[in-house]
């Protein structure tokens, strides 16, 4: 490995075509940058440099070498910028593209930790359905996505990804709020509120409907999982979604989360995506707040 004092020498030498000049630029006695060169030619076996009456010239190896001190100088650069970042040296803006749900139950837990510990982190929010997310990853407009059931993409990294069961969402004093589970159903005697078309939750519940050999006939439909949970929790209808769509009331009891039993539901996958070549310090560190945040509630729901 090289020093890296000789990797500025090498790449200055390279691009002026003269140690003296290298050396004026790097404030280096050209004799001291000589004996470096020198002894590493003498390391490798070989010249890196034509000595010609004007100029010094890269030789095969001399180029070879080139290109990997040039590639070792920009990671240096840009892991140095990252350790600037996450030392809070830096301060920066993330955007975050995420969906309906997580946005009103995870985030804010998230945001409150993100506040006490990297307040110089400014963050630009957007409520953006599930194919917007996607693309708006895969251009870089949005650095960090988060939401249910991405389709597989590459030009989009997952950072993680956990599994969350489906379950019956009621009030405290609905029928089925003390059962240990219940089946798709146990639900159909009563009235329910459930996501339309547009929320991925939807694909999952016509998919239980059409195996179970029964038509879902709810009487409200809606995109807002925050309408499915105040409604709820008015005693007039149940619902179906995951426990971290319902962290806060099942915490304080305005709601109870029961599991579906059914053998055959596929449950929902949550997500969080970046774009594939993404290397943002600021938003290495939201990732490992939201991957906490999000496993806690996963193991002591």
């Amino acid at each position: 490995m090289l020093h890296a004092r000789l990797l500025h020498y090498l790449d200055a030498i390279a691009r002026y075509g003269s140690m003296r000049k290298a050396g004026e630029k790097l404030h280096t006695a050209s004799s001291a940058i000589n004996r470096q060169v020198l002894a590493l030619e003498a390391r490798l076996g070989t010249p890196i440099f034509h000595r010609l009456p004007r100029k010094l010239v890269l030789t095969p190896a001399g180029e070879v070498l080139l290109q990997h001190v040039r590639r070792t100088l920009r990671d240096m650069e840009q892991t140095q910028k990252l350790i600037d970042d996450i030392k809070g040296l830096r301060r920066g803006d993330i955007m975050i593209g995420i969906m309906n749900g997580p946005a009103t139950t995870i985030l804010p837990i998230v945001i409150a930790d993100l506040r006490e510990s990297c307040s110089g982190i400014r963050l630009h929010i957007r409520i953006m359905p599930q194919n917007e997310i996607v693309r708006d990853v895969v251009s870089g407009e949005v650095d960090v996505g988060i939401g249910f059931d991405f389709s597989p993409d590459p030009n989009i990294n997952v950072f993680h990804t956990w599994t969350c069961q489906l379950g019956v969402v009621v009030s405290p004093g609905h029928e089925l709020a003390h059962r240990k589970s219940v089946s798709f159903m146990d639900c159909l005697a009563f009235p329910m509120i459930i996501g339309d078309s547009a929320m991925s939750i939807r694909p999952h519940l016509d998919v239980l409907a059409a195996r179970t050999g029964v038509e879902l006939n709810p009487v409200i439909e809606t995109n807002s999982v925050e309408t499915m949970r105040r409604i709820v929790a008015t005693g007039h209808a149940m619902t179906f979604l995951t426990s971290l769509d319902v962290i806060a009331e099942t915490r304080t009891g305005d709601l109870v989360y029961v599991p579906l039993k059914d053998v055959d539901i596929q449950s929902q996958s949550l997500s969080i995506i970046t774009p594939h070549d993404s290397r943002n310090a600021l938003s290495a560190i939201l990732l490992e707040r939201f991957r906490s945040v999000i496993d806690d509630v996963l193991h002591t729901r």
